[in-house]
């Protein structure tokens, strides 16, 4: 069966729009994010054999490199939710700070007092305590959030007006609260840690040899089959099960189903080519072109080391073609005894949607009369439902954006 076209996954990256920022595709917006791999040959999904020969062997080692830029740049702003992410960057930046003689870092952390899934304030002062025990020196801001992160708040209304479409990714009110905080300095954020640090295939089958298979749920089996499969097998299987935008009309969520599949049977064995590979999407290569323009605009380095190329090929290098490393292993390994073991081992995520469909987004749901969305592609009815649910899928939120500027533009 050919897929529908407006679905249909592209490699060619779509011009920026008059604020320097990427445009999407209708194709994206309606799925929820940029689709497709980077163009051959503009991946920087794996390193020339030049490359190779200056890589360093030690991933701990690199990612303190990745991250000295940001030091050199005061003031230096480290994005600390209390994840293990930024947890671990707050750590090496105080650490290497202290070490090299640099002025501490800042720890500036949103908080969400009105929602309770956003909470993390535990894991935060677990993780402050321990450093500061262990006589590392930061300075610690704390932001209380209302409403300024709302998708369609006052923070991304001018921005959606002056880009003219949605941006990806869609929360980019966040980026801009932060780099806001770090005008004239830098702001180190975890963004990549996600991609590089885990989901690896060889990963997850190293982790249940060791275990010799006790204790793995039937969920964990399934996991475990799907990683060892072929790629044909795993796009068959990933063609059904992958998660299928219940907003779309029953044709077009099919093709989406399958341009997920195809993402996901792509992806390699070997630990090495995983790692490297962790970039080479759109979705990762529109994501990070769009918090660089943010972060320019307010005269603000952006350093993501956990997406540094050096570090990556570093990583990649130390797991070899089958050793590989679980989340928690690479964490561990990287935090260099910086971090208890309890922050490193945590599983759990908070989740913000509250702050990003907040009071103008459920308000304009309400009210909305369908305006701004292809009613052959969406079912109206159910993007409405979707809004106003006690946890509105994140794919939705690029709809949103276009449904509002629709509904508010001046003829």
């Amino acid at each position: 069966m050919t897929e529908p076209a407006v679905l249909l996954a592209h490699d060619d990256t779509p011009r920026d729009g008059p604020t320097g920022l990427p445009k999407l595709a209708p194709a994206e917006v309606a799925i929820g994010h940029p689709v497709g791999s980077l163009p051959r040959g503009t991946s920087p999904a794996r390193p020339s054999p030049a490359d190779l020969l200056t890589v360093d062997p030690d991933p701990v080692h690199a990612l303190r490199a990745a991250l000295r830029p940001a030091l050199l740049r005061q003031p230096c702003v480290v994005a600390f939710s209390g994840g293990r992410d930024s947890s671990l960057l707050l750590a090496v930046a105080a650490d290497l700070a202290a070490r090299e003689g640099h002025a501490p870092p800042i720890a500036l952390t949103l908080r969400y007092p009105n929602d309770p899934h956003a909470d993390e304030s535990t894991w935060q002062d677990a993780v402050v305590t321990h450093l500061r025990d262990s006589g590392l020196r930061f300075e610690w801001v704390r932001k209380n959030i209302t409403t300024e992160l709302d998708l369609i708040g006052t923070v991304m209304a001018p921005v959606l007006r002056a880009h003219g479409g949605p941006v990806y990714p869609a929360a980019l009110a966040n980026t801009i609260v932060l780099t806001g905080h770090a005008a004239g300095g830098s702001l180190v954020t975890g963004n990549g840690g996600d991609e590089v640090l885990s989901g690896h295939r060889i990963a997850v089958l190293r982790a249940a040899l060791r275990r010799r298979g006790r204790g793995l749920s039937r969920t964990d089996w399934t996991v475990v089959a799907a990683s060892a499969a072929p790629s044909p097998l795993r796009y068959v299987v990933a063609s059904h099960v992958a998660a299928a935008p219940h907003w779309l009309r029953s044709t077009h969520r099919r093709a989406a189903q399958r341009a997920t599949a195809r993402h996901t049977a792509r992806q390699p064995l070997r630990w090495d080519r995983s790692v490297l590979a962790a970039r080479a999407s759109r979705a990762v290569a529109v994501g990070e072109r769009t918090r660089a323009v943010v972060a320019r605009g307010n005269d603000c380095t952006l350093v993501e080391p956990l997406a540094d190329d050096r570090f990556i090929n570093s990583y990649a290098a130390f797991g070899g073609r089958w050793r590989g490393l679980t989340r928690t292993a690479g964490t561990m390994l990287l935090a260099d005894g910086l971090l208890p073991d309890a922050v490193l081992r945590r599983t759990d995520k908070a989740t913000f949607n509250a702050s990003r469909f907040g009071a103008s987004s459920r308000e304009f749901a309400r009210a909305w009369d369908g305006t701004g969305c292809d009613h052959q592609l969406i079912d109206t009815d159910a993007l409405r439902a979707a809004w106003l649910s006690a946890q509105p899928p994140a794919g939705t939120a690029l709809l949103l954006q276009q449904a509002w500027l629709a509904s508010t533009v001046t003829p």
